[in-house]
């Protein structure tokens, strides 16, 4: 038994040296109640924010500032499939495959991600009775990933905007931003650094 366990943890150890372990890009943390408010495993309904107006409008626009300023990864994604379970607590939860089509910010697992809306979430009420609205649609995905206070695996929490050119100018625009780069001439990028002078 003791061998065993020894090779066990030879083992594990050799899986960790050679890139096994957990990507970093899933290293994640404990989400604030700001984080769950904006990654709140839900979807937009609203296929074009222009037709937005007043609070509504102000409220849409703070929200995806805040997405991309907080998020670990920003892409443009394809839903392949969508799955229903029930649980012996007859507790429906939505499992949504998505495959990175580009990323924007951060990385993706190559073979996709798994979403999940389940019910009392937040989010549930705006992807329940929505297949058709979301199964093999284009969408921008905000994902930040969540590892509870002494967890060692981590959950996406996540956020799906329509694919739409409101949306998409507006998320590019704030990466810009948030990398502190502009671009000037087609296929010139300026990188912008602070120094602190002396």
């Amino acid at each position: 038994m003791r061998a065993l366990k020894l090779l066990l943890l030879l083992s594990s150890s050799w899986l960790l040296a050679c890139g096994g372990g957990e990507p970093e890009a899933l290293v994640g943390a404990p989400l604030s109640a700001e984080d769950r408010q904006l990654f709140d495993d839900g979807l937009d309904l609203v296929a074009d924010p222009e037709a937005l107006e007043g609070e509504w409008r102000r409220t849409w626009s703070q929200e995806l500032d805040q997405r991309v300023r907080r998020a670990d990864v920003v892409a443009y994604v394809r839903v392949e499939t969508m799955r229903t379970d029930v649980d012996l607590d007859r507790r429906t939860t939505y499992r949504i495959l998505v495959k990175g089509e580009q990323e924007l910010l951060g990385e993706l697992p190559a073979d996709g991600v798994e979403l999940r809306a389940r019910e009392g979430d937040r989010g549930y009420n705006t992807v329940e009775g929505q297949d058709e609205r979301i199964l093999d649609q284009q969408f921008v995905l905000f994902l930040k990933w969540d590892r509870p206070e002494g967890s060692t695996s981590v959950t996406p929490r996540w956020h799906l905007a329509p694919r739409v050119d409101q949306v998409t100018s507006r998320t590019e625009y704030l990466l810009e931003r948030r990398r502190d780069v502009r671009t000037e001439e087609p296929g010139t990028v300026i990188v912008h650094t602070h120094t602190q002078e002396d």
